[in-house]
This record gives C-alpha cells, sequence and structure tokens, in this order.
C-alpha cells in the first residue's frame, strides 16, 4: 500500500491541475449528476482520486461534494436547490500533537493525521498503529449550523466513517462504517 504523506512543495503545480479538471472538463461537469450520499472511488488505482458525496439526508437540506486526489488536494462545492456553487480548494492541515481527540473537533476543517500516534474517540474498528499513516478528517457543519458532521478517510483512501452530533445533544452518535 501507499501511505505518501502530503508533499506542500508541488502543491501550486497540482493545485493549477485539479483547478483546471475541475473548471473546464466535460468530465468535472459530470459530476453534477452525483447527488447521493457515497464514495466514489478512481478505478484501477491502489490510491486514486475520491468523489465524497453528503446528501441531504445527511446534511440537511443540501448536497456537499469533496474531491480529493490521491496526493490529499482537496475542493468541496455545494448544491443548493438545484444550483451547484463553484468548487473551491480546502487547505488540508496536518494535526501538530501527538494525540487527536475528536470530540474535539467541531470546527469545519481538513485534517491531516500525519504526525499522530494516538486516536481518542475514534471508530472502535479503526485499526491500531495506522493513526499516523495520512488519514483524512473532515468536519463540518449543516446550513443551519445545528448539526455537526465529522468524516474519517483511513486505509490509504478506501476506509470511511461517518457520525454526527446535534444541536443541544452533548454526545456525538457512535462512528459507523460509511460506504
Amino acid at each position: 500500500m501507499n501511505y505518501d504523506h502530503f508533499d506542500a512543495s508541488k502543491a501550486e503545480e497540482e493545485q493549477d491541475l485539479l483547478e483546471e479538471f475541475l473548471s473546464c472538463s466535460e468530465e468535472a461537469l459530470s459530476l453534477d449528476k452525483y447527488q447521493e450520499t457515497g464514495v466514489y472511488v478512481e478505478e484501477d488505482k491502489d490510491a486514486g482520486d475520491l468523489l465524497i458525496v453528503l446528501g441531504e439526508s445527511i446534511l440537511k437540506g443540501v448536497i456537499r461534494q469533496f474531491y480529493i486526489s490521491n496526493d490529499n488536494y482537496a475542493y468541496t462545492r455545494s448544491c443548493l436547490r438545484g444550483d451547484w456553487e463553484l468548487w473551491f480548494t480546502i487547505p488540508p492541515k496536518a494535526i501538530q500533537s501527538k494525540q487527536c481527540d475528536f470530540n474535539t473537533l467541531l470546527e469545519p476543517d481538513f485534517l491531516l493525521t500525519t504526525d499522530v500516534e494516538t486516536f481518542i474517540n475514534a471508530p472502535e474498528d479503526f485499526p491500531k498503529g495506522s493513526e499516523s499513516l495520512n488519514n483524512i478528517i473532515i468536519c463540518m457543519t449543516a446550513l443551519d449550523m445545528k448539526h455537526r458532521v465529522q468524516f474519517l478517510i483511513g486505509d490509504n483512501h478506501r476506509t470511511f466513517w461517518i457520525r454526527h452530533l446535534e444541536d443541544g445533544s452533548s454526545s456525538w452518535s457512535p462512528w459507523s462504517s460509511f460506504i
């Protein structure tokens, strides 16, 4: 398996290519049809690009797409009442501490776990010892700002978990596998 770390030195060149793809190509326009909740994986590659779609059932009234390249360059856009916004980049942030407590991640963010040694409040079935293998944590809120979602991408972009926190609730839902 390939566990390449995010290389910020290549970021500008890669970002320019990905932006051109997302704004100009017919293939990018075909992404509009993906509105149902799911993860779509680039075929025939061990660590291909991902399209993650969180539908209205999860984000309550909005559809959100995340396009994540195999090098962890990420873009997102939303669809509200049938109209797609333009793609915009999400700069990845590396978690700087050796421990990561998922319960403390409440702000919208796109996080890499490259230097993390221990997860706290992670999925029970998350493989021990793989915390630092360039996993991705996406934290977001729904439009009403009362519903929070955490999405964890592990196992070289091939295993996914999700959980929710409703406004007024003091505890997160249990992690569930996301297919």
